[in-house]
């Protein structure tokens, strides 16, 4: 599982992926690491703003939070495939991102 740290400036955590069956992104708890107090905001194909009242962002993390808590909803055809980007309102905050493939049918020759 990947883990990034996010800063003011955004990143793109997972780029796009025609092959992806599910994913998820969890800012993870200040109990874990004390220096995650702020908030990270994702946005789906472009970079989002680190600012709660844009309307530049899909989510909102705080510590703790997941965005993917509907995966077995929107696993699969459902899951988005574009990239996801991430920023936070405060530096060094870090995300766990885990991101699932679809596997490839073999090809019959």
């Amino acid at each position: 599982m990947p883990q990034y740290v996010i800063g003011t400036e955004p990143i793109n955590a997972a780029p796009n992926n025609p092959n992806r069956f599910s994913i998820s992104a969890q800012f993870v708890p200040s109990s874990i690491i004390a220096g995650n107090t702020g908030l990270v905001y994702g946005k789906w194909g472009s970079a989002p703003a680190a600012v709660i009242t844009s309307n530049t962002w899909d989510f909102v993390l705080n510590a703790g939070a997941t965005d993917g808590s509907n995966l077995f909803e929107a696993a699969g055809v459902n899951c988005r495939k574009e990239a996801l980007w991430l920023v936070s309102d405060t530096a060094g905050q870090v995300v766990n991102i885990v991101e699932r493939n679809v596997q490839e049918a073999a090809k019959a020759e």
